[in-house]
């Protein structure tokens, strides 16, 4: 049986990379892996020197969603995927994806050294992007530079910030916000590092007053990977400040979701199943500690080569959690897609599916 009426999962990424470790200098490590990933081309422009391809992982996705009873997947690109395969993905499957914009060769080119990055391009990219109609949102997370090494104050973060959720405003779209943190990168320096709203969700709160026509995706609602709660802390202080701010928890596990939910200033459309399918994560089992569960990349156990199963996990977490707290299933849709369809102007099969009242 389905979870839900209809479902969407916000927060999938629809690529994946093919890495030719045997002519490549790169060895088979997070870290190290996620910088080539960055300069990635796309398999249809690919040629025999070229160390690190990306192409469209459609078919795992489907048979994922079939499995699962997911309706719906939001496409995000990250680590050098393109919007060009994105959205050829959705033309192609239009009632299954939707997808965000991000300023991916504008990142890319300053990745491979053939142009400095500017906030000011990467604007001008998204915009561009954002006028074709596949395209509803900016993800995953607002414009970084993948080249930057030192740690940018505040206030020059927020400038760049606001250039960004200018383009959101402009083309009413929602923008994401990154939070949360994996072990894997714990070898080199992160985004984290660099970057102060990745490291700390309670500054959303700053933008979300002064762009409150704007929506906000807190990606990962403060619990990308690892158990620490103090990311999820920070962003359920935010979202209860701000009725414009979302929060994914397709990653908290069962006891976590407690957070926003027993808040009485997050109201329910607040919350988003967005999980990070397609990423590199593992889920972790620990029955007897404190959490029983959580994702992170693993390094002892070197980079998984299979398909994570997000939603297998996912869904179990979400159904422990409704179980245990007698939640009515119309409110359970909401969270798995009443929300979403609201938020990302997502038409569902039929009318009346999700709560509202006269």
């Amino acid at each position: 049986m389905k979870p839900g009426r209809f479902v969407v999962d916000t927060h999938v990424h629809g690529q994946r990379h093919a890495v030719r470790l045997e002519q490549s200098a790169t060895d088979a490590g997070y870290e190290s892996i996620s910088h080539v990933m960055r300069t990635a081309t796309p398999a249809d422009e690919a040629t025999e020197d070229d160390d690190v391809i990306v192409y469209p992982n459609t078919n795992r996705i489907i048979h994922d969603m079939d499995s699962y009873g997911v309706d719906r997947c939001v496409l995000l690109p990250g680590f050098g995927m393109t919007n060009e395969i994105h959205q050829q993905m959705v033309q192609e499957y239009p009632e299954r994806f939707s997808a965000m914009a991000s300023p991916v060769q504008t990142d890319k080119a300053a990745a491979r050294g053939e142009e400095e990055w500017t906030i000011e391009r990467a604007c001008e990219e998204l915009d561009e992007v954002l006028q074709e109609e596949e395209f509803i949102g900016i993800g995953e997370s607002a414009p970084t530079d993948p080249t930057r090494n030192e740690r940018i104050e505040w206030s020059e973060r927020r400038d760049e910030l606001r250039q960004a959720f200018e383009v959101a405003d402009a083309h009413d779209v929602p923008i994401s916000w990154h939070s949360g943190t994996v072990s894997g990168y714990s070898d080199g320096k992160s985004s984290l590092d660099v970057y102060p709203d990745w490291e700390d969700p309670s500054l959303v709160s700053e933008l979300a007053a002064e762009y409150d026509d704007v929506d906000i995706i807190v990606n990962h609602g403060g619990m990308q990977g690892t158990w620490h709660e103090d990311t999820v802390d920070a962003a359920c202080k935010v979202a209860a400040r701000h009725d414009n701010v979302y929060l994914e928890i397709g990653l908290y596990w069962a006891d976590l979701i407690q957070k926003p939910f027993n808040d009485p200033s997050i109201d329910i459309s607040q919350l988003l199943w967005g999980t990070d399918w397609g990423a590199s994560m593992v889920a972790h089992s620990q029955p007897t500690k404190d959490p029983p569960m959580y994702w992170d990349q693993i390094q002892s156990r070197g980079l998984p080569a299979h398909q994570p199963d997000y939603w297998g996990t996912s869904i179990r977490q979400l159904k422990k959690f409704v179980w245990d707290e007698e939640l009515p299933q119309d409110e359970f849709n909401l969270i798995l897609g009443g929300n979403a369809c609201r938020l990302l102007d997502i038409e569902p099969p039929e009318t009346r599916l999700f709560p509202e009242y006269l």
